[in-house]
């Protein structure tokens, strides 16, 4: 067999068999067969009805993916091309060999082709490079989708994309599925008044959709099969108005008109629920007088249940079902602006399970798991209902306890969490002990933000840790410089920038595919006099909340722009720096007079500064798009931070002028074990290489992470495998060694 032909779905090899008794040569190039141009117009004519609702969504297909390279091609149900449309490079490629409208692309004629399997099978179908059966397909990636609607009879074909095959995607046979279904429920619904009359039996019972047809009373004159199936109603019933979807057809009789709206349809007799799009518009007659509605249901149940178990995966860990760490951080943003407005208090424990490592490895990561899973159980049975309960990942858990009565509540659980692991865990008949080391952090109305919470938590975690374990720990202000008084902050910082106490800290960014350094991530470090150097996670949120957040943007800016000049001036190699924008900095046109001002001062190529923004940032879209745009202008580049852990709307990667995203270390941490994170990032990477677009993966930790990253075609990687954030002499040395 063929080294291309082991792995082949059976309708391909089912094709390329009838293909070799047909004696076809499987290098040669097929003579193109025609229909006459009389033939290709009265097929035209036939298919009008398609054509007339055919452009509109051929253009919105275009907008969703572009600048990806492809054609759109119509062909009726004799396999013959009617019409072909975008790329230019491409349609002249087909057209040297032949393929234009008027081709008839038979198996017989063009061999194995996704248009007439699709036909043949009725399904939607791709082929990919040599799964095609003539040389003059293999280097194309093609699929179809088969259509049907009523025209004089019932009319067939197929609408396919046609790409190179370096952007094959079984995303575009998703989107191109959807296009078909738009276009065959657009025709069925401009079959109204007097054709829907003429044409009703036939429209409505063969239709792959609920369908049904009110008169001005409200009386049921005509409902298929399916529509009976979702709502148990039937014919001449008057429809409930107590139900969602009678609200919806009463609407309909006052003059309203519905296009994809999602209803929940209950059937009244089954009690069956189910998703659905309802479109609907109110009939008239010839003097423009109500006759009744007609309502057109599309069942998107198992659409909506898939969607509802990305959402599920992204905000819960796969192996004990319980919220996970990007769930636990939008918990506590969201406790943070309850209680700043109730004058509340929550308490955060972090749980680290004592030897867990040995343990795993002693019994075996299958049974370690089971035994994580059972902790999970054991915590979520003992915790109070005022508690939340969340696996960071690991071994780690976290819990959430809210307005709490008093420091006593908050003990006498830790406490109680302690004494539930005494109880011994019994594994295929073998017993063992093991504990927990608790760090707990409180929080109330007026402190710090969240994120310092955590890490309050985690230092006392490990002072847990190190008084020997099987213990808890309440954060003391005095175990670390977390915290300052804040009325003298805002003096402090503006001294610091003076003093040059606030310095830079660079991080490399690493082109996976050839090891070498493409860029910097610059990073805000304070050299206290007093608490020593202090961290981001404690300076971006206090100068945040007390609105001195552009002090710290403008300085950054300045420092950055100054180093790449020295650099320069130096003989460095030139190398692209990346700053945080802040929200105050990025939603404020300022920004664009500020950055055009330090690239002029200091004489710096614009495409060696990029500006680094959070997703949240850019839900204020109208506002964003204004601001990148300005930004684009002055040559600067754009990246979305923390990508993944927002509202993540593929609306803003299609139409904001990036150049970089940059996923999310959470889904990079567990890459390797949690498959759900590890197809997240395969399914962004893949995305945003469609869209012309780089990806950047943010926290890789160990060469295991980078190569599967780079297995996955990722660009560019940071993190403390490649270099933890370096002070400028470190980084220098590792500029000049590059040099």
């Amino acid at each position: 067999m063929d080294l291309h032909q082991e792995h082949l779905p059976p309708h391909i090899l089912a094709s390329q068999k009838r293909c070799e008794l047909l004696g076809m040569d499987r290098n040669a190039i097929p003579q193109p067969h025609y229909i006459t141009d009389r033939q290709l117009d009265e097929a035209l004519a036939e298919y009008r009805k398609l054509f007339d609702v055919y452009d509109f969504f051929a253009d919105q297909l275009f907008q969703m993916v572009e600048g990806l390279p492809f054609i759109l091609l119509v062909s009726d149900d004799d396999c013959v091309l009617l019409d072909i449309q975008g790329d230019p490079e491409i349609k002249r490629s087909m057209n040297e060999v032949g393929i234009r409208a008027g081709s008839r692309f038979k198996e017989e004629i063009v061999g194995t082709n996704s248009i007439d399997i699709a036909l043949r099978l009725n399904q939607p179908v791709q082929v990919i490079g040599h799964e095609h059966y003539q040389p003059n397909l293999r280097y194309n990636a093609c699929y179809s989708v088969p259509f049907t609607f009523e025209s004089n009879g019932t009319k067939k074909g197929t609408i396919s994309i046609a790409t190179f095959l370096d952007y094959k995607s079984p995303l575009l046979l998703s989107m191109l599925n959807s296009v078909v279904n738009s276009i065959e429920r657009e025709i069925a619904l401009r079959e109204k008044n007097t054709r829907l009359n003429i044409l009703n039996q036939v429209v409505i019972e063969s239709s792959k959709n609920g369908m049904l047809q009110i008169d001005q009373t409200g009386r049921i004159s005509e409902i298929n099969l399916i529509a009976q199936e979702m709502t148990g109603w039937g014919k001449d019933q008057f429809i409930d108005e107590s139900k969602i979807l009678g609200t919806y057809m009463k609407e309909l009789l006052e003059g309203k008109d519905f296009t994809d709206a999602e209803v929940w349809v209950t059937n009244e007799k089954t009690g069956k629920k189910t998703v659905s799009l309802f479109d609907g518009i109110p009939l008239f007659n010839e003097n423009g007088q109500l006759t009744g509605a007609f309502g057109h249901l599309k069942d998107v149940t198992d659409r909506y249940h898939i969607k509802e178990r990305f959402n599920y995966l992204a905000f819960h860990d796969d192996l004990t079902g319980l919220p996970n760490r990007r769930s636990f951080q939008r918990a506590l943003e969201d406790k943070k602006s309850y209680i700043k407005e109730e004058n509340g208090r929550l308490a955060v424990y972090l749980l680290d399970l004592d030897r867990f490592k040995f343990i795993n490895d002693t019994i075996g990561h299958e049974k370690g798991d089971w035994l994580l899973v059972e902790v999970g159980k054991r915590l979520s049975k003992f915790l109070p209902e005022h508690t939340e309960l969340f696996r960071m990942g690991g071994d780690e858990f976290t819990i959430i306890l809210n307005d709490f009565k008093d420091v006593d509540e908050v003990t006498s659980i830790a406490q109680g969490i302690i004494k539930l692991f005494q109880e011994s865990f019994v594994i295929d008949n073998y017993e063992f002990h093991m504990s927990t080391s608790i760090g707990v952090s409180i929080y109330q109305n007026g402190e710090s933000e969240t994120i310092p919470l955590f890490r309050r938590a985690d230092t006392a975690m490990y002072k847990a840790k190190d008084a020997g374990k099987n213990n808890f720990v309440m954060y003391d202000a005095n175990m670390e410089h977390r915290y300052f008084e804040k009325l003298s902050f805002e003096q402090e910082l503006r001294s610091a920038m003076q003093n040059n106490h606030l310095e830079l800290y660079y991080q490399p960014q690493v082109s996976l595919c050839n090891q070498k350094i493409i860029g910097l991530e610059a990073l805000i470090r304070w050299n206290h006099p007093k608490f020593g150097l202090i961290m981001p996670g404690d300076i971006i949120p206090l100068a945040e909340e007390l609105g001195v957040a552009t002090l710290l943007g403008d300085f950054v800016l300045e420092k950055a722009c100054q180093q790449l000049l020295d650099w320069k001036e130096r003989g460095l190699p030139p190398t692209k720096v990346a700053i945080n924008l802040s929200p105050q900095d990025f939603l404020s046109h300022a920004i664009v007079e500020k950055v055009q001002r330090a690239l002029s001062k200091y004489k710096i190529e614009p495409n060696c500064l990029e500006l680094e923004i959070t997703e949240s940032m850019a839900m204020d879209v109208s506002n964003a798009v204004s601001i990148m745009k300005e930004l684009k202008q002055l040559g600067v580049q754009i990246a979305i931070d923390d990508f993944g852990t927002g509202f993540s709307s593929l609306n803003y990667l299609k139409n904001f002028p990036i150049h970089r995203l940059k996923i999310d270390r959470s889904f990079v941490n567990d890459i390797l074990v949690n498959q759900n994170d590890a197809k997240i990032i395969s399914s962004i990477i893949h995305l945003v290489q469609i869209l012309n677009l780089e990806v950047i993966a943010e926290g890789v930790e160990t060469k295991e992470q980078a190569d599967y990253l780079s297995s996955l075609k990722c660009d560019e990687a940071q993190g403390y495998y490649f270099g933890k954030p370096m002070p400028l002499r470190e980084i220098e040395e590792l500029l000049l060694a590059y040099k």
